[in-house]
């Protein structure tokens, strides 16, 4: 399993994460002593998080969509998408097709 994230060290005030539901977070204030890291987050509001992103308010303290998602990793490419031609697919011995 992948190690956990340092959100406390990585966080800055006024720099954008997202939750893991994908709602953009304003970071507004990293508290390193409590452990703390508060931001906006759109369409819900003031939220604080504890220093491994989980959300301060979560129930029984379970991940759930509020909680902070990591940065993807720079170096990490993302996979090709495929891509296919309809026209290419309907021309020459690919012409396949039924009259009735």
């Amino acid at each position: 399993m992948d190690e956990p994230f340092d959100f406390l060290a990585f966080c800055q005030p006024g720099m954008t994460l997202t939750t893991g539901d994908r709602r953009p977070v304003r970071i507004t204030e990293i508290d390193k002593a409590a452990g703390l890291i508060r931001g906006e987050v759109a369409m819900f509001g003031a939220c604080v998080w504890r220093a491994d992103g989980l959300w301060q308010d979560a129930p029984c303290g379970a991940r759930g969509p509020l909680d902070l998602a990591p940065p993807s990793h720079p170096t990490t490419a993302a996979p090709e998408q495929r891509r296919a031609s309809v026209v290419a697919a309907l021309e020459g011995p690919n012409r396949h097709f039924c009259c009735d």
